[in-house]
């Protein structure tokens, strides 16, 4: 009788496993992140001070606008966070206009089915980079199904306008201290990206490399 043992089968990976894994967090992860804290947190807590905190939902709206462009230099990020706040706006008011008319389920998800497909359109025509249309379309979705009048809607646009201006100057607000900030950091990313291609080699080292070469490139014409 044969003492050899059988070795297990080997485990085969889902062919998913490389789409769910979770990729290197961006260099400057941490900015949209205190971005959207800093102009989350006065419109609330005002809220809060009034014992309105129901009305989180409009300024939140606006408030999410500071997670956009912030690999942008300055002058192109004004113009990126101008259109976002905008399209945010645009977006929000066709669906408040929609629930504050009707509340079939049919029509509200036809609603948000057109304004989802035209914000991925226009995100993807102009290249705004992440999060894209993803925070665009979860605010206008949700907001199809928030029961009102359409007396409200004027002053909830108001207040989600008002939180996307704050959103705006929030995330300009370091130009001042440091105007060639994002494209200096755009074009040190590059450098080192490179060098590490020339040191190591490798297919995923290049293509890293190639990356931030472009992405170096597009903010250096996008400063003119």
């Amino acid at each position: 009788m044969s003492s050899a043992v059988s070795s297990p089968p080997p485990v085969r990976r889902l062919p998913l496993a490389g789409a769910l894994r979770l990729g290197r967090p961006s260099d400057i992860w941490f900015k949209p992140a205190l971005s959207v804290v800093a102009a989350a947190a006065p419109p609330n807590l005002l809220l809060v001070a009034l014992g309105r905190l129901d009305l989180a939902i409009y300024t939140m709206a606006g408030s999410l606008c500071a997670l956009y462009a912030h690999d942008r230099p300055y002058a192109a990020r004004a113009r990126v966070l101008a259109g976002v706040v905008l399209g945010m706006l645009g977006g929000l008011a066709v669906s408040l206009v929609t629930a504050s008319l009707t509340a079939d389920a049919v029509v509200l998800v036809t609603v948000g089915a057109v304004v989802a497909a035209v914000q991925r359109a226009l995100c993807d025509a102009s290249r705004i980079g992440p999060p894209g249309n993803v925070v665009l379309t979860f605010v206008s979705s949700a907001s199809l199904f928030l029961s009102q009048s359409i007396g409200q809607v004027p002053g909830h646009l108001a207040l989600a306008a008002a939180a996307g201006l704050w959103a705006y100057v929030v995330g300009m607000a370091p130009s001042p201290f440091r105007p060639h900030g994002p494209e200096r950091r755009a074009t040190a990313h590059a450098l080192n990206a490179s060098a590490a291609y020339v040191e190591n080699g490798g297919t995923g080292a290049r293509a890293a490399a190639h990356a931030a070469v472009r992405a170096a490139r597009r903010a250096l014409l996008a400063a003119g």
